[in-house]
Order: C-alpha cells, then sequence, then structure tokens
C-alpha cells in the first residue's frame, strides 16, 4: 500500500497542526508557498492562486486525513503560521508556529512528530474573567488570541500577548527570531 505524499500544515485552511496525507506516491511534497499572516497574504483572502496539488477530487476520506497532533499548553486561537526552509535544528525544516491563550508560542516540525524545536512563554496571561474584554466566546486565559505575523526576509515572528503583571494589564508587542 502507498504510504501518501505528506502535505505540510500550510495547505490546510483549518485545524491546528493537521497534516495531511494524499495517497498519490511515496514522494514528499514540499510546498511553495509559507503562510506569514492570517489567511495567508496581506487581503485576508486565504487563496493560494498556486496550489498545484489540492483538488475537490483528491481532498476525500481516502486520501486526505490527520497525520499527527503535536500538544500545546493551552488553546489556539490564532492561527499556526507555515515557513518553508528554516536553518533550524540542525538543519533547513519546514516549520509551523503555533501561538496559545496562555501566551507561548512554539516552533514544529511542520513535517514530523516531535519535540519543539523551540518554545517560548511571553508572560502570564490574562483570565477572561477579570478583564473587561468583551471576550464572551473565551473561558480561561487571554493571552495571545490575535495571529502573528512573520516577516519572512528578516526572519522575524511578531506577536502581541496580552499579560498580567503585578495585577496590570498590558498588551505586549514582541519581535521573536523564527530561528531560535
Amino acid at each position: 500500500a502507498s504510504v501518501g505524499r505528506r502535505i505540510p500544515a500550510n495547505r490546510i485552511v483549518q485545524g491546528l497542526l493537521f497534516l495531511c496525507i494524499l495517497g498519490l506516491g511515496a514522494e514528499p511534497v514540499w510546498p511553495q508557498v509559507s503562510v506569514l499572516t492570517q489567511h495567508n497574504d496581506i487581503g485576508r483572502t486565504g487563496q493560494n492562486l498556486g496550489e498545484t496539488i489540492l483538488t475537490p477530487s483528491n481532498v476525500n476520506v481516502n486520501q486526505f486525513g490527520l497525520l499527527f497532533k503535536l500538544p500545546v499548553d493551552d488553546q489556539v486561537y490564532a492561527q499556526p503560521l507555515y515557513v518553508a526552509d528554516v536553518a533550524i535544528g540542525g538543519g533547513t525544516h519546514n516549520v509551523v508556529y503555533v501561538a496559545t491563550v496562555n501566551n507561548s508560542v512554539y516552533a514544529f516540525n511542520a513535517d514530523y512528530p516531535g519535540p519543539p524545536y523551540w518554545q517560548v512563554n511571553l508572560g502570564p496571561p490574562q483570565n477572561a474573567s477579570d478583564t473587561s474584554l468583551p471576550c464572551e466566546n473565551i473561558a480561561g486565559h487571554v493571552g495571545i488570541v490575535g495571529t502573528p505575523v512573520i516577516d519572512g526576509a528578516a526572519g522575524t515572528l511578531y506577536v502581541v500577548a496580552a499579560t498580567k503583571d503585578n495585577g496590570v494589564f498590558h498588551q505586549k508587542l514582541h519581535a521573536l527570531d523564527i530561528a531560535t
């Protein structure tokens, strides 16, 4: 039986860290498009007009499914982002970046399960119960809820973390090196 082609995380519109199997052969297929911002582009269209592999005929229950899941420390409201060919972890890898409402950011190998290349916590998150934010659909922590943005040329991920430091609420903008 064919193992299937691995389709990295940037090809998936919905879901967290879901990588897909496309049953067309055993060679890996690496994407041509990084996802550096919410919905793939500055217009927030969600389109990848250069998509050449996924079609309505091959995205089905027989050829498309969950490959693996990876644990994170809380809920994910921000869209995971994807960068191809990052110099990280002693080589060049495709990486998915995930931010949680606990103010944590993770860099995972997008093609194979395993521990994160790195993880950072950006401070104690706010709680929905002690803020005046109109967050009726968020229970628990209200840390990173907005999707970060990656400057691919600079290799920098920008993210806003909502923190509570010594009883005072803050919104802090952080710049993180995508490799470290």
